[in-house]
């Protein structure tokens, strides 16, 4: 018997070191895997979800696509969202038969524009611009910036973020409230702190939802950072959405 166990442990035993190998390596992956879903969720921003569209200006949606750079993504968001027809052509009612091309995908953006609802093109804003990594989360009334690889890119790793310095795109949560009204522009404020300093986001009257009231709110913009007023210690903030 003894003799039985040698011969077998002799021939099995490469196969063994084999299988105790692989066996660690699969849980060597799977503690990788872990420990990177882990991070991701612990410091990843928090998926903004959308609830009330206030604003959403058409015309700024495709300049992000014609001259943001983010062309592809948003197409792609759109893509995944309606799905491809048995043919492999994008399921979006009422699109051009165009071939394939810059002129179709901006077919694309536009036609999505007009058939769906504003707080569904809001969705896909937010996931294009995290996709392409160039979101930058802030919060006025925490005063804090969410580290992610978009401010990592415009703030180069500063331990104090300066909001005049975002040339970026922006995720603003604070409490706005409606400043002026009636000319060329809603003018809507939110304090950063309490040292006077303002972030300003001037909205066109026709692409608001009538339903702001003169009061504050709680809101969130999404825009792009314009230009730092010292004047009037303004951040301005060029706006192409602003949600509940």
């Amino acid at each position: 018997m003894a003799v039985d166990r040698a011969l077998w442990w002799s021939v099995w035993w490469p196969w063994a070191v084999v299988w105790m190998v692989t066996a660690l390596a699969i849980l060597v992956a799977l503690g990788v895997l872990f420990f990177a879903w882990r991070a991701r969720h612990r410091f990843g921003p928090t998926r903004e979800v959308p609830g009330l569209t206030l604003y959403l200006n058409a015309k700024n949606v495709m300049d992000l696509y014609q001259v943001g750079g983010f062309g592809d993504a948003l197409v792609k968001e759109v893509t995944d969202r309606v799905g491809v027809t048995k043919d492999g052509k994008i399921a979006l009612p009422g699109l051009p038969d165009l071939s394939a091309g810059v002129s179709s995908g901006r077919e694309v953006v536009k036609t999505y524009l007009e058939r769906y609802e504003p707080i569904t093109v809001v969705g896909v804003l937010i996931d294009a611009l995290e996709a392409a990594g160039s979101l930058v989360h802030v919060d006025l009334a925490e005063q804090t910036v969410v580290r992610n690889s978009a401010l990592d890119r415009v703030a180069h790793k500063e331990e104090v973020v300066r909001l005049r310095k975002l040339k970026s795109y922006v995720s603003v949560r604070g409490e706005f409230q409606l400043e002026e009204d009636g000319g060329e522009a809603a003018v809507f404020t939110s304090a950063v702190g309490s040292d006077g300093m303002r972030v300003r986001v001037e909205c066109q009257p026709d692409d608001l939802d009538p339903s702001v009231g003169d009061g504050p709110f709680d809101a969130i913009c999404l825009g792009r950072v314009q230009a730092w007023r010292p004047a009037t210690r303004e951040l301005v903030v060029r706006p192409i959405a602003m949600f509940q």
